[in-house]
């Protein structure tokens, strides 16, 4: 039986104590619909990437288990339809994941990398601006830390409310 990973987020409306009464349903579900060696990690509640449906938290939670490939409709449409608590969820085939990555390294390993190309320098014509008006660099002023201390105070104790 090809083993699956079901990723789950919970909102934040969710109370904390809630949180295991609902993975409990999840495995639940999971069991009724013929999975095997469920093993379940909640990774507690982070700050999502983005807000979702006005949700800025949630409780994440990670089940890997073996099903039955016939099942795994089903169970996904069981979790669809679950209550609102669920606001987003995942499920992937790990079977195919890993095959798909290790074919993916394959490809990778052929491929022929090349360093950085060389430059190539390309002479450029000279195009004369029209005159304009020459900007002025500025004059950088030494101060004396001493001296900058006392403006500062100076400023500082100023009445600003006459």
């Amino acid at each position: 039986m090809p083993q699956y990973e079901l990723m789950y987020l919970l909102g934040s409306h969710v109370a904390d104590d809630e949180v295991p009464k609902i993975s409990q349903a999840i495995l639940k579900f999971a069991e009724d619909f013929g999975a095997t060696d469920i093993k379940e990690t909640q990774l507690g509640k982070k700050k999502l990437a983005y807000p979702i449906g006005k949700t800025r938290n949630g409780h994440y939670v990670v089940a890997n288990f073996t099903m039955d490939g016939k099942n795994i409709n089903t169970f996904d449409a069981k979790i669809r339809t679950q209550d609102q608590s669920i606001i987003r969820y995942l499920i992937v085939n790990l079977d195919e994941h890993l095959a798909r990555m290790a074919k993916d390294k394959i490809v990778q390993s052929k491929i022929v990398r090349k360093g950085p190309p060389a430059e190539v320098t390309v002479p450029t014509p000279k195009i004369q601006a029209a005159p304009s008006a020459k900007k002025e660099a500025p004059v950088l002023v030494e101060i004396n830390q001493e001296e900058l201390d006392k403006k500062i105070e100076a400023a500082l104790s100023e009445d600003l409310t006459k």
